[in-house]
């Protein structure tokens, strides 16, 4: 048996006999390489057998009817199913339109509530119920400051802040409406006051002062925000309930 070294192609002729089925260690003396060796395989000469010949049987008329049906009848299946799925289709379409349709004015509100509420200010209440405040003005009154002091022993509330423009345009300013509330959050006393200024650019800030002499001893606590039209020009004072 004839093996060469795989590393240097080194051969050498060793007897069958000394290499096993599973695989004997050879070490080559010129290089040192190690590697498994193993018997050769036997081959054994198998004579050809002739095959069976295939034969192709016909169906009986029966079956072969039968058969036709059963195709027939899972191709009518088939149309059936995918015209059932063509139809259901169309309907959720229909129905995804008609929602569409249904909700695009509701989420109109909700995009643009400012302008909303300008062409229908009784949608206030519902933005209000919705939990969103809708800032109609594009105005913000920041950094409100109060301080009690006594003049000529009259106790006065003095009120400071700020009034920004955070929207993209002019805006004018409209009067300030000042309520005072007590423990519970009951109006006690409210006055307006008109700020009297240009319209303020985007970005804009002006600030405002108001003061009030003996104020109700009752008072904790001030609401500021923008007037409503039959609050402008009322003179200030106590508030009915």
């Amino acid at each position: 048996m004839i093996v060469a070294c795989p590393a240097c192609a080194t051969r050498y002729d060793f007897p069958a006999s000394r290499f096993t089925a599973s695989g004997t260690m050879v070490r080559c003396v010129e290089c040192g390489h190690n590697w498994i060796e193993s018997r050769p395989a036997e081959v054994i000469d198998v004579a050809p057998r002739a095959l069976p010949i295939a034969t192709t049987t016909e169906p009986p008329p029966n079956e072969e009817r039968e058969v036709r049906r059963l195709t027939e009848a899972a191709r009518i299946a088939r149309e059936e199913f995918t015209l059932r799925q063509r139809q259901r289709r169309r309907q959720l379409y229909g129905w995804a339109g008609f929602a569409v349709a249904a909700l695009s004015p509701l989420a109109a509100l909700f995009l643009m509530p400012e302008t909303t509420v300008r062409l229908l200010p009784a949608s206030m209440r519902f933005f209000d119920y919705a939990g969103m405040k809708v800032n109609i003005y594009g105005l913000e009154v920041r950094r409100i400051a109060q301080q009690h002091v006594i003049i000529d022993g009259t106790r006065v509330i003095s009120i400071t802040g700020e009034i920004v423009n955070v929207s993209d345009e002019d805006r004018k300013v409209p009067s300030l409406r000042f309520i005072l509330k007590n423990g519970a959050l009951d109006d006690i006393y409210a006055w307006t006051l008109d700020s009297g200024i240009r319209p303020l650019r985007p970005g804009e800030m002006t600030t405002f002062t108001t003061r009030v002499a003996s104020p109700p001893p009752a008072a904790e606590d001030v609401q500021i925000r923008f007037a409503r039209a039959d609050e402008i020009g009322v003179n200030p004072g106590h508030v009915t309930h």
